[in-house]
């Protein structure tokens, strides 16, 4: 499953790491599913964690995705997902992008169309989690910006086209 011309906002997530889960894990290339490491801090995923299928961030690896629902799933699920922003971070010297979805299909999240459209608070806390779970790693993690739906959209390169 990949976007259609018309909706370039659709995209395909394979989950790794379930909604409230501490436990980190990575997909291999022959797609099994590896235990890499227990977050540090105090705090699990705030929603299902995961990879976007065809969508390279700048150092060609599928970019990360957060999945917003309110129950989790589990490892190897794939979720079609519409995005409705990123967070760019810096991490050690490195750039990464997290983009921020909501399953398609979950219609108690049709109101989020957006990054702005969630609460303040919530924003918030999605920093405070991404600048947090690598706390006990040697690396700074800072938020240095939160993309809207545009944007994101723009600074995507998609090789699934």
């Amino acid at each position: 499953m990949t976007d259609t011309p018309e909706r370039p906002d659709l995209v395909e997530v394979v989950v790794e790491i379930p909604r409230g889960s501490r436990n980190k894990y990575e997909e291999d290339d022959d797609g099994v599913i590896w235990f890499d490491r227990r977050l540090g801090g105090p705090v699990g995923f705030p929603g299902d964690y995961g990879y976007v299928v065809g969508v390279e961030g700048e150092d060609g690896d599928a970019l990360d995705a957060l999945v917003l629902l309110d129950e989790a799933t589990f490892p190897g699920v794939h979720i079609r997902c519409r995005l409705i922003g990123a967070y760019l971070l810096e991490v050690g010297d490195e750039a990464e992008t997290k983009l921020i979805c909501v399953p398609e299909k979950d219609h108690h999240q049709d109101h989020l169309q957006d990054l702005t459209d969630l609460p303040d608070n919530a924003r918030e806390e999605l920093g405070a989690f991404f600048e947090s779970y690598r706390m006990l790693e040697a690396k700074s993690v800072s938020v240095t910006e939160q993309l809207d739906r545009e944007q994101t959209l723009a600074r995507m390169k998609r090789t699934d086209a």
